[in-house]
């Protein structure tokens, strides 16, 4: 209730809204240590923040701390270092997220270093102990894309207290992903079904890997590459995806800013996403050149349309 109190006051007419952005990114950092016996290996070359396959979703709090850090304006940083994305969102079928995403290889990574380390994004300060919070670890730990990360070569034990911190930043995580698709694509988590074009993303995939490598590929299964290729080709020109940069742009002036922090804090309208999000979730699908939105449910194991 008093943390209530203090926004609504950052917010009342002479509040200073840049005032509560720079005391939650600096909760955030916080955060990300507080509890934390976990410290990268000296000898760690950095593979997550170099490799393209390893997404990084961020979010317009993201943009805003890091600008701020860079002292250039926000759309200014979103060109140089960010771009919309495609993700899996933990799915195995068809259906990826649009968000904003991190450039790879990371531009912020100097001499094996952080530029930006004190606002890095919320999905850089998780990794990998969230996994370990909610029970992953070990099998992330299995995989062959993880074989050379340090971090996954020893057992991760977390206290109880660092595994209730991961549970505050992935809710603050949920609340600022949910809040910037709803600031820059007008309602909540905007998702893509491809499965109407998976002969041609198939095509591409082995036009690019060659026919004996995709061949070994299973047939749900498409490089990272040739989908965000084919997004940024023929979908992010459409809306609602189109114009992303024009929306960032007021992030620059105060009262922008301001609007923008006033949406992160409306637990209401963040209710509503939440609502929306599994059980009615909006749907593109791309054909004869549009994209068609549908309601769907996304919920296993069987999709409703609405």
């Amino acid at each position: 209730m008093k943390d209530q109190e203090n926004l609504q006051a950052l917010f009342a007419p002479g509040g200073d809204p840049g005032q509560w952005l720079t005391g939650y990114l600096r909760t955030r950092a916080h955060l990300a240590s507080q509890g934390s016996d976990f410290h990268c290996d000296p000898a760690c070359t950095r593979p997550g923040c170099k490799n393209p396959e390893m997404l990084v979703p961020v979010s317009i709090v993201d943009l805003l701390g890091a600008a701020g850090q860079l002292g250039e304006p926000v759309a200014t940083v979103y060109r140089r270092y960010y771009s919309l994305g495609v993700f899996p969102n933990e799915r195995n079928d068809w259906i990826r997220v649009v968000a904003l995403r991190l450039q790879k290889p990371c531009t912020f990574l100097k001499n094996d270093l952080c530029g930006i380390y004190s606002v890095r994004p919320l999905p850089c300060i998780l990794f990998p102990e969230y996994l370990a919070a909610e029970g992953k670890f070990e099998a992330e730990a299995r995989k062959e894309h993880f074989r050379d990360y340090l971090c996954f070569q020893a057992p991760l034990l977390l206290s109880p207290e660092r595994a209730g911190i991961m549970v505050r930043l992935k809710q603050m995580w949920t609340r600022e992903t949910l809040i910037s698709s709803f600031y820059l694509f007008g309602h909540g988590p905007c998702y893509l079904d491809f499965s109407n074009l998976a002969p041609e993303l198939q095509q591409r995939a082995q036009e690019l890997r060659g026919p004996e490598a995709a061949e070994s590929l299973a047939p749900n299964v498409i490089p990272q590459s040739v989908l965000e290729g084919f997004f940024l080709e023929h979908l992010a020109r459409l809306q609602p995806f189109a114009g992303v940069e024009e929306k960032i742009a007021p992030l620059q002036d105060r009262r922008g800013e301001a609007e923008f922090l006033r949406l992160l804090q409306d637990d209401r309208l963040l209710r509503r996403l939440q609502q929306g999000e599994g059980d009615r979730a909006i749907v593109f699908r791309f054909a004869k050149g549009k994209l068609k939105a549908k309601r769907q449910s996304l919920l296993p194991a069987e999709y409703k349309y609405y």
